[in-house]
């Protein structure tokens, strides 16, 4: 084994631990917008990732992403919201006006 392979293992080893901490943070967030959705009385349409970096701010360092989240308040209009999580915890939720049915 010699330093390129060494390198080219190591570069691979990275790919793939980046690549499973950006799903389980995925599934988390998914998780999160369900239970949020749930508690606000909202239905959860989907979700997707909208932005990734590495992040030093909390308690430790990790990947802070932000999520847009499709959801409905009345079953026939399409709302977007924004969740932000560091590493698997729900930092923040901001859902834009929506229409309350029945007012």
């Amino acid at each position: 084994m010699n330093l390129l392979d060494v390198i080219i293992f190591l570069v691979l080893a990275t790919a793939i631990w980046v690549f499973w901490q950006h799903r389980q943070q995925s599934e988390s967030a998914q998780k999160h917008a369900v239970f949020y959705c749930k508690q606000q009385g909202l239905q959860f349409l989907d979700i997707r990732r909208e932005d990734t970096r590495w992040s030093f701010k909390g308690s430790q360092p990790g990947w802070r992403s932000t999520f847009k989240m499709g959801f409905s308040s009345d079953g026939e209009t399409r709302y977007e919201g924004e969740l932000t999580l560091h590493n698997q915890r729900l930092v923040g939720v901001e859902l834009p006006p929506f229409r309350i049915p029945g007012q």
